[in-house]
């Protein structure tokens, strides 16, 4: 059980911010116009307006959704050795993803970007499966292949060549059918894709409190197979977003409240995150960021209230909002330190530059080892009679020589430590004779994992299946 979390908001904090939240849903409601959903929200307590397309949820029903949202579930691999059960904090240590949806591919060494392509695709979904403290492949935009299939056959490609948890992004629901398909064909059928969720989908909100048609569609979908499912929230602070930070977690937290409404309304029992998306409108110069001081801090809050509730939380604290090396290490270090300690479920963005329009594999090797020292530092201090060591401070006494006492060759290796090795802290004269950058030696190590790290491949048997439901797909779709 870790302990050593952080809350950013006290007790009178979090209750204000719920009454006003609830108070949001109540009066303002959220938009809904999918005839169904309309019909079992009305059934299930809430005030309909179909005329304005106006839901809105009394609090009891709010708090019935939040109380009946699963507070843990499995997110399976390929492998069973990958699966891992997503739990509310303060239980265990974060699952961490790459970053989902970029366009761009960033050659950090070059400076370059250019558009991401299916090889970028598989390459990182190969070194993702060899990155220990990565549980999460999230899928691409590769800008190479016919866009109307392209969540379709980049699912396939990531399924082939990665044995952990996969995020897949969708274009519709028409898509999603044919990815459900690929997803019940891998797990051996649908009663076991239920059993073992190998993948996990999304729900998208377009603007605030809003879910169009479709998304409900891609809900249902979902719905059948009980996979879990990320509703991102996505406030820009000022734009989108009430400008004070109070405003917007009320608003961000309203959006949770509802989305767990709906979808435990809809689907009752499907697993799902509390899942903001924090960005901020600097007004000075017109431009969003996302990561700054106050992201954070708003991040932390809405960490709060999640666990308030008992429900999984997901940040995207390791997305960049440029590409400077300088900045990105900055802003990396900062958000996944700060998020991590608000006391996060999963944290997510992992690679992501510019917002999360752009990836980049060293980017993802620097992150990992990131990963890696807040791991250590979430995994807090082993206190015992043993370790207290007043016996070893007795014998040793004044001469401070604790190299030599069987005590510290008791722990050398007992004790965990955290070992960097692409995060060099060398020397002036041993950094001379060998001045590699960090990118230089994330470069080495990524080319070490491509040469040296296999996945094994699919039986030829599901390797046929696939190819046959990508190619219905292109049919059916019209590539």
């Amino acid at each position: 059980m870790l302990s050593n979390y952080y809350s950013t908001l006290d007790k009178e904090q979090r209750s204000r911010i719920h009454e006003a939240s609830l108070a949001v849903l109540q009066t303002t409601g959220i938009r809904v116009s999918h005839p169904r959903a309309l019909e079992m929200l009305h059934a299930a307590g809430a005030r309909v307006d179909s005329a304005r397309e106006r839901v809105c949820l009394p609090p009891q029903m709010v708090e019935n959704a939040v109380a009946q949202s699963p507070k843990a579930f499995l997110c399976a691999g390929r492998s069973p050795e990958y699966d891992f059960t997503v739990q509310s904090a303060p239980s265990s240590l974060p699952a961490f993803r790459t970053v989902g949806g970029p366009t761009q591919y960033f050659d950090s060494k070059a400076g370059q970007a250019r558009p991401v392509g299916v090889r970028d695709c598989v390459d990182i979904a190969h070194l993702v499966d060899a990155l220990e403290h990565l549980d999460i492949l999230a899928t691409l935009t590769p800008q190479d292949i016919p866009q109307k299939t392209y969540d379709i056959e980049i699912l396939k490609v990531h399924l082939e060549n990665n044995r952990k948890h996969i995020w897949a992004l969708t274009t519709d629901s028409n898509n999603l059918k044919y990815q459900l398909e690929m997803m019940v064909a891998l797990a051996g059928g649908s009663k076991q894709l239920q059993q073992r969720p190998i993948c996990s989908g999304i729900v998208c909100l377009i603007d605030p409190l809003y879910f169009p048609d479709d998304e409900i569609e891609r809900l249902l979908l979902y719905g059948q197979y009980k996979l879990p499912i990320r509703v991102p929230l996505c406030p820009v602070v000022g734009a989108n977003a009430p400008y004070t930070l109070a405003g917007a977690v009320v608003q961000a937290n309203a959006e949770a409240l509802g989305s767990l409404t709906l979808l435990q309304t809809l689907c009752p029992g499907i697993p799902t995150w509390y899942y903001p998306i924090v960005q901020l409108m600097d007004m000075r110069r017109g431009v969003v960021e996302s990561a700054n001081p106050e992201t954070l801090l708003i991040f932390g809050a809405l960490c709060c209230m999640a666990r308030q509730y008992g429900v999984p939380c997901i940040g995207s604290g390791m997305i960049s909002s440029g590409c400077q090396p300088h900045q990105t290490m900055l802003e990396r270090g900062a958000g996944i330190t700060a998020i991590a300690l608000a006391g996060i479920s999963e944290l997510g963005g992992v690679g992501g530059l510019e917002g999360g329009m752009m990836v980049s594999p060293i980017s993802i090797a620097i992150d990992h080892e990131l990963i890696a020292y807040v791991k250590r530092i979430l995994k807090g201090i082993a206190v015992d009679a043993d370790t207290l060591a007043t016996e070893a401070i007795n014998r040793v006494g004044h001469g401070g020589n604790f190299l030599e006492d069987w005590h510290t060759l008791h722990h050398l290796r007992k004790e965990e430590r955290f070992h960097a090795s692409l995060l060099a802290a060398l020397p002036y004269g041993e950094w001379k004779q060998d001045p590699r950058t960090i990118y230089d030696r994330a470069g080495d190590h990524i080319t070490r994992i491509m040469h040296n790290h296999e996945v094994p491949p699919l039986e030829p048997v599901l390797q046929k299946e696939l190819d046959a439901i990508l190619s219905a797909a292109k049919k059916d779709i019209g590539v």
